[in-house]
């Protein structure tokens, strides 16, 4: 009986499956090969570049949270080895630069600053033809922060920072060139007068030009009237917006608040004496200030006149006769230099900045900027009205934020980003305390220095030149 040896079926016999079979595996094997051999073309060069940027931020956060635990050293080491997995990182380079200078390394810090604006600006100019340095906003805004480091070398150092001017110069420039500073809106244009007027004053160099960049600044929010008495002439802003929309009552409940604040600022304009120690320059400042004060104050009595006459057209009653012993607004306002024949409450102008909480937020830093270069300038008189202003405005925002911390807690989700807020919070009512401690020293008001600068360190700060 024979037996079935497939070995000896000869090629043709065979079942023809298995040859189609072979194939397709063949064919399903060279795909995959294909199939790997892609994607290693794809991911190799994709992970070789993303892989070390990936490092390095792993190892920075790493590094931000032992800063934050004040583990310094520790936080450096990983510092440089985020660097080391992507060393031209500007993000990474100027957080390192910053630690730096906390620790009073200030030469290390701006040696980074100035090889990264040296390498972001020639990589910018790289192409076009005769260019050396192209700045964008993020160098112009490496440069204010480098400024920062410079000044606080020269304080350490006691010496003025002219590095500090030849930085703002750079900074001037590039916002001239393409009309970039009318392009801001208000409030961040005043923010960069009153940043190039404070930087100048902290490095003691060029300080009539910081003094013009001060004044610039409260002129883009209205004025260093309204900055000066923000808090009456809000009412008054209220009241005008009311008025326009015919909201007589309202507007004539907030033109009265308004008026008798600017009735006691008023009194007390008047009962500063100018003596033997107020130079001529301060002398010159308080008259015009007074007469600005004065001509603005007879405006909002015209204005709270003509909102009592349509409040009266509306009701149609009979005129209430004024007390004889009182004077009316017309006759007020006549007083103070502004006659009636030629106010249009229509046509008069008193703005809304002041209803903006930020605007009310950014007026205290903005006379401490102006007050502060008033009493390197030796005009400790003039640095003093502005600098009480900063502080009780300043003091008062402290005790709202501490109030509504108090009672909306439990609502917070980010406590550590609440208590960062409240620290730059305290620390801007330290600086300015500081301020006024110096002009209150020059005057010889030792008693009122002293109180400053106690409160300072119940603020959690040591009151000295690096306090800025």
């Amino acid at each position: 009986m024979s037996t079935y040896d497939p070995s000896r079926q000869n090629e043709s016999e065979r079942p023809q499956v298995d040859k189609d079979s072979d194939s397709d595996g063949l064919n399903k094997s060279g795909l995959r090969w294909a199939y790997a051999l892609l994607a290693a073309l794809i991911v190799i060069p994709v992970s070789v570049q993303w892989a070390p940027s990936e490092i390095a931020l792993w190892k920075q956060a790493d590094a931000r949270n032992r800063w934050a635990a004040n583990e310094r050293q520790a936080a450096l080491k990983l510092s440089t080895q985020a660097l080391d997995w992507d060393r031209n990182n500007p993000a990474l380079l100027t957080e390192r630069a910053d630690w730096l200078a906390e620790l009073g390394r200030y030469n290390e810090a701006i040696g980074i600053y100035e090889t990264l604006l040296s390498d972001l600006t020639a990589a910018s100019a790289m192409g076009i033809s005769g260019t050396t340095r192209v700045e964008s906003a993020f160098t112009i805004q490496l440069r204010m922060q480098l400024c920062n480091h410079l000044n606080n070398r020269a304080i350490q150092n006691e010496q003025q920072s002219d590095e500090t001017w030849l930085q703002w110069e750079i900074i001037n420039d590039w916002y001239v060139k393409g009309d970039r500073i009318r392009q801001l809106p208000l409030l961040q244009e005043a923010n960069l007068h009153n940043n190039r007027a404070y930087q100048l004053a902290i490095s003691r160099t060029h300080l009539n030009e910081a003094l013009e960049s001060a004044n610039q600044s409260l002129e883009t929010i209205g004025g260093d009237i309204y900055c000066l008495y923000s808090d009456p002439l809000y009412y008054v802003q209220y009241g005008y917006q009311a008025y326009l929309q015919k909201n007589y009552r309202p507007a004539m409940e907030n033109l009265n608040k308004a008026v008798d604040k600017l009735s006691r600022h008023h009194a007390l304009l008047q009962r500063i004496p100018p003596t033997i120690t107020w130079k001529a320059f301060e002398k010159k400042e308080l008259a015009k200030r007074i007469a600005n004060f004065e001509i603005l104050f007879g405006k909002v009595l015209l204005l709270r006149h003509d909102c009592k006459k349509q409040i009266k057209r509306e009701s149609d009653g009979p005129a209430v006769p004024p007390n004889s012993n009182e004077q009316t607004d017309q006759q007020r306002a006549r007083e103070l230099g502004v006659d009636s024949r030629h106010f249009n409450p229509e046509e008069a102008y008193f703005g809304s900045l002041l209803m903006s909480f930020n605007v009310h937020s950014f007026i205290p830093m903005a006379l401490d900027t102006r007050g502060y270069i008033y009493y390197l300038q030796g005009h400790n008189h003039l640095a003093l009205m502005d600098l009480q202003v900063a502080v009780e405005a300043s003091e008062y925002e402290l005790k709202q934020f501490d109030e509504v911390l108090k009672y909306e807690a439990h609502r917070v989700a980010d406590m550590d980003l609440v208590k960062r807020q409240r620290h730059e919070r305290a620390k801007n009512v330290a600086v300015i305390l500081y301020h006024r401690s110096l002009a209150y020293d020059a005057t010889h008001q030792v008693a009122k220095a002293k109180r400053d600068r106690e409160r300072i360190q119940e603020l959690g700060f040591s009151p000295s030149p690096l306090l800025h």
